[in-house]
């Protein structure tokens, strides 16, 4: 150790830590997004952006497929308030982002 033990005992300046810890977060969200944009595009059959609740329930099957149906229709009732059969890839996000996260905890099989 030269030069890594000589810098060892320095603070790390914050904009530096702040850059790796952002790349970092990023990187994270990137892979923690990947399949879901993969499975959203294939059910967006448009290529519009928007899923239809026939397509929103698939996408709700295959992130969550424990789910029961009464839950599928709160989901659907919660992300969908005013019945416009219409859902956004962020309100796919949001909707089942305690799901992915679930999905990304479990061991890889």
């Amino acid at each position: 150790g030269g030069a890594a033990a000589r810098r060892a005992g320095r603070p790390l300046p914050y904009k530096a830590l702040l850059q790796v810890l952002l790349d970092f977060q990023l990187d994270g969200h990137r892979q923690f997004l990947e399949h879901f944009v993969v499975l959203f595009r294939s059910l967006d059959t448009a290529g519009r952006g928007v899923l239809d609740e026939d397509a929103f329930r698939m996408l709700v099957r295959a992130i969550a497929p424990a789910k029961s149906e009464g839950a599928v229709e709160e989901l659907l009732l919660a992300t969908d308030p005013h019945d416009h059969k219409r859902f956004t890839f962020s309100d796919c996000v949001v909707a089942l982002s305690q799901d992915l996260v679930a999905l990304l905890a479990a061991p890889s099989l």
